[in-house]
């Protein structure tokens, strides 16, 4: 009789409860060091041995007063948010009927084009920054919130697309066929019988999307030119002097942009984990 079997049921899967401890442990790392930058003295963050666990009689919360008070942090977050949420819902709905397009059409000029929409997710972000930038000065869009939320398409729609497919292709057809034989146009089956079975996947379309556009940072850097219509991942630039960093300030306000990211998660994750089954009953 194996060792494994003569131990009890709850010690059996302690390997696996220590091995996703000590991932959680490697990935919140980082933001845990963030927040202890943000709050601890400068010198105590840069010096030679950092401590692991600071000490917190000398911790205090004034860098996050100050990015409030001297910066205008809340104009960065409301401005990335409302592009973030704009970008988000436009992509997102471009990707959906693109996706579905591609899972129940199967015409060869379509394949094409879908595997040249996969293509053009592999060129960087650097090198049709130049094209938009002319494009959209040539059409009067510079500097402008709408021309910002399709040059975050362009960089999100692609991988999206081929989500969303992914996601339909595990919709049988026989019960979109059943809808129509109901009734419901292509679009209406669409709407009431398709999505709801792919909730997981627009719930993870959204928070992809909505990350690519929160952390992207050469579009709103070179398009958008007037201060008060800086994103938030261009405005932390300016923690960044020529001469010193400004650690605490810098940290604290990396750690605020966390909050909407997190927030949406938590807000979309009963639908990251709810199966094709579980919408098809619930519907």
């Amino acid at each position: 009789m194996k060792a494994s079997r003569l131990l009890p049921e709850r010690w059996r899967a302690l390997p696996w409860w220590l091995a996703t401890l000590a991932c959680g442990v490697v990935v919140l790392f980082p933001i845990y060091w963030m927040f202890m930058t943000a709050i601890m003295p400068t010198e105590e963050v840069l010096s030679t041995t950092p401590a692991l666990v600071p000490n917190f009689a000398v911790a205090s919360l004034a860098a996050f007063r100050t990015v409030f008070s001297i910066h205008p942090l809340l104009t960065w977050i409301a401005n990335s948010l409302g592009v973030g949420a704009a970008a988000t819902v436009c992509s997102l709905t471009v990707a959906t009927f693109a996706g579905y397009s591609l899972s129940r059409w199967n015409f060869r000029p379509q394949q094409v084009l879908g595997a040249l929409l996969l293509f053009t997710k592999l060129i960087p972000a650097t090198l049709i920054i130049i094209p938009l930038y002319i494009t959209f000065n040539l059409a009067g869009m510079l500097d402008t919130y709408t021309g910002l939320v399709l040059s975050h398409m362009t960089i999100g729609v692609p991988l999206a697309t081929w989500l969303m497919k992914g996601f339909f292709d595990r919709v049988p057809r026989e019960i979109e066929q059943a809808a129509m034989i109901d009734g419901c146009s292509h679009l209406q089956a669409l709407r009431w019988v398709v999505l709801p079975l792919t909730l997981p996947g627009l719930s993870a379309c959204t928070i992809y999307l909505l990350i690519v556009s929160w952390s992207e940072f050469i579009f709103a850097r070179t398009l958008m030119k007037s201060d008060a219509h800086y994103m938030l991942t261009v405005g932390m630039q300016s923690f960044v002097g020529e001469h010193d960093v400004d650690w605490a300030g810098l940290m604290a306000a990396g750690t605020v942009s966390l909050l909407p990211v997190m927030i949406l998660f938590v807000l979309l994750e009963p639908y990251l984990v709810s199966g094709l089954t579980k919408g098809a009953l619930a519907n």
